[in-house]
């Protein structure tokens, strides 16, 4: 396996390695609710440290405040994204693979992808997780099928990773539908912190992928 990462491009996209200068831009992305419930769960650190429960609704909707009115405040989220860029520049946790998502050839950021390792794996180096997420405005474009089928392939044959494990809300038929584009295979489901304007608790679906899967994905 090869932790080294790098520049990627595609017919519309730079996926470039991050820099300081767009991720306040990237900050203000993450902000939309519409982006950041499917992306941004709310930390495990925010129900351990306030003794609160996944399973009950009241429980949910205080971790999630507690957690954005803290992300909302850029004079803490600033030294967060500062601490991560430093890091990438002196190759630190270089397992950690993150692409700021560019229109080719322009300064528009319009999302983050990333393939890190999967917290359920983490003696394994060679299973990941991956995720992205895409400006609303820049959305239902493909953008995000884009990104994501270069960094997968980049994964697969180049970092040579064996498996991506991950997940996306149910609800969420976009993402999921972007999963099965990969050649992707669902292998179940669990409860979320994440819940809807009627106080549901949702369902989210495990994704499992590999190179094979990926690279028979149009014959099935």
């Amino acid at each position: 396996m090869k932790l080294e990462s790098k520049d990627l491009h595609t017919e519309r996209l730079d996926l470039l390695i991050p820099t300081m200068k767009e991720q306040y831009r990237l900050w203000e992305i993450l902000k939309d609710e519409n982006v950041n419930k499917w992306y941004f769960p709310t930390p495990n650190f925010i129900f351990d440290k306030n003794s609160l429960r996944k399973d009950k609704i009241e429980d949910l909707k205080k971790a999630r405040k507690l957690f954005m009115d803290r992300f909302n405040n850029w004079n803490i989220q600033e030294e967060f994204y500062s601490r991560k860029i430093e890091r990438i520049k002196n190759k630190e946790n270089s397992d950690i693979f993150t692409w700021s998502i560019f229109l080719k050839d322009t300064d528009t950021v319009i999302g983050q992808i990333t393939c890190q390792p999967n917290s359920e794996y983490k003696t394994t180096p060679e299973i990941r997780d991956i995720g992205w997420y895409i400006d609303p405005d820049y959305q239902n474009k493909g953008y995000g099928k884009e990104a994501s089928t270069k960094v997968v392939d980049f994964m697969f044959n180049e970092v040579e990773i064996s498996d991506i494990y991950t997940s996306a809300a149910t609800d969420n038929k976009g993402s999921c539908g972007l999963m099965h584009n990969l050649g992707f295979e669902e292998y179940g489901t669990y409860m979320s912190t994440y819940f809807d304007e009627n106080d549901k608790i949702l369902e989210c679906t495990k994704f499992h992928g590999n190179k094979k899967l990926f690279l028979n994905r149009n014959n099935k």
